[in-house]
């Protein structure tokens, strides 16, 4: 009985004392359980330039004919020789570094009882939704993030982006809303000191952009008004400097990583609309007496080199390495006041706002190369025409290559191998091959009904 004791006495020993040399072996004391909330919206500020100033821009601004693709893979994909895969990074930075981000931020500011965070995590997943669904139709989003749904099922384009307008919507009026936009490690710069703009402002200038996608153009008057752009210093930037890994990502991309991929067309055979648009010796040219683009034309391209006319990512240049970039400017907004304006049937608002968007220019080269517009000038069909070229050679990227589609190219953009603007972006590689619930294979010709 003693032996057999003793021996049970001594297992017990041995194997508490193994468990205890293996406990907590594969718990790893760097590896974080749970991220402050403050550093996970930081990400989500962040990864908005993803979208806002990267692969979207370029590739929604050679479709657009604002930029032409001139070396390598650019080549073909200015002529919208584009396969699914192209799609994956873009698909991947709205959803999985924008929307599930942006909620597990919100999740994590309310358990911190940081409402003000909580809020603007919610704008900013107002903008990842809006843009998903304009950019692919219909999209996954109520079941987005949610481990009980392994294949998240696609909802129509038009409930996709009602919910980020609603999303927007109820941040404008949440906590925090009357704070400048600034964030701790400093994405974003707004406008003059010590105001700048408010969240609020930003909530109201996205809406302003999506109702006008909708063609609802009284709600994005309203909007538009409401973000109170009254200044040419208002709007929402991305700080860029001469730092490594901070410069502006036009510049990255152009000086740094892909040289010569993209440019505004190449010299006498295939300028893209917008060079054609501010140059004053083209059929496309709207130089008149009024009218003076020279300065633009310069702080945009650099000028011909090789036959090719490039990005002018010089000290002076718009895409310098320092240049901060718009998330939703100034001209932006005076633009959508004008279009819905003008459509509404108040041209002396639609004419004065256009008017301010023009100024802009000559307050940011210093000259004086713009005359006020008046109802001699421009009424009508006409003026609208005005507005959406303004906004055209204004505006870069995802909001112009909207405006393509949905006037159905009314300003005649040059689409190069087609006849039609491109309808959508494709869907992601990812997607066809991991989610059961994907709807089938897309061209760039089908048509979303947001703006059909």
């Amino acid at each position: 009985m003693r032996k057999s004791i003793l021996a049970a006495t001594i297992s017990a020993i041995l194997f508490t004392g193994c468990e205890n040399l293996v406990d907590d072996l594969n718990v790893n004391p760097n590896q974080f359980t749970e991220v402050p909330a403050q550093l996970v919206f930081n990400h989500v500020v962040l990864s908005t330039s993803t979208i806002a100033e990267a692969e979207p821009l370029r590739l929604a601004g050679m479709w657009a004919d604002q930029f032409a693709g001139t070396d390598r893979q650019y080549t073909t994909q200015d002529n919208y020789d584009v396969g699914a895969a192209d799609f994956n990074g873009i698909w991947g930075d709205l959803f999985q570094q924008g929307i599930a981000q942006a909620q597990i931020a919100q999740a994590q500011a309310e358990a911190e009882e940081l409402a003000v965070v909580a809020n603007y995590s919610r704008l900013l997943e107002g903008y990842y939704v809006a843009e998903a669904a304009l950019m692919f139709g219909d999209v996954p989003y109520s079941q987005v993030n949610d481990l009980e749904f392994a294949d998240p099922v696609y909802e129509p384009q038009e409930e996709v982006l009602a919910a980020g307008i609603n999303l927007l919507m109820e941040a404008t009026t949440g906590p925090g809303a009357d704070n400048p936009v600034t964030s701790a490690n400093q994405v974003f710069t707004t406008g003059p000191e010590p105001t700048g703009t408010t969240w609020g402002q930003l909530g109201n200038a996205l809406m302003a952009r999506y109702y006008l996608a909708q063609g609802n153009y009284e709600q994005a008057l309203t909007a538009a008004q409401a973000a109170n752009f009254d200044n040419m210093t208002d709007g929402v930037y991305y700080i860029h400097t001469t730092t490594n890994f901070t410069e502006n990502l036009i510049y990255q991309f152009e000086f740094e990583q892909r040289a010569n991929y993209l440019s505004f067309g190449s010299e006498g055979t295939n300028e893209s609309t917008l060079y054609n648009i501010l140059s004053t010796d083209t059929p496309m040219s709207r130089a008149d007496d009024k009218t003076d683009d020279a300065a633009r034309l310069a702080l945009f391209s650099s000028g011909a080199d090789q036959g090719i006319y490039r990005i002018n990512v010089t000290d002076e240049g718009y895409f310098a390495a320092d240049a901060d970039f718009p998330l939703v400017g100034y001209p932006e907004v005076q633009l959508i006041i004008a279009e819905s304006a003008a459509r509404t049937g108040d041209e002396e608002s639609a004419l004065s706002a256009l008017n301010n968007a023009r100024n802009y220019w000559d307050g940011l080269t210093g000259t004086d190369s713009y005359e006020d517009l008046d109802e001699t000038d421009l009424s009508g069909d006409e003026l609208i025409e005005a507005i959406l070229v303004e906004k055209y050679v204004s505006v870069f990227g995802l909001p112009t290559f909207y405006d393509i589609i949905r006037t159905d190219n009314l300003i005649g953009a040059d689409m190069d191998s087609r006849d039609t603007p491109a309808e959508r972006f494709l869907y992601p590689a990812t997607e066809i091959s991991s989610n059961s619930n994907y709807p089938g294979n897309k061209t760039l010709d089908d048509a979303t009904p947001v703006f059909n």
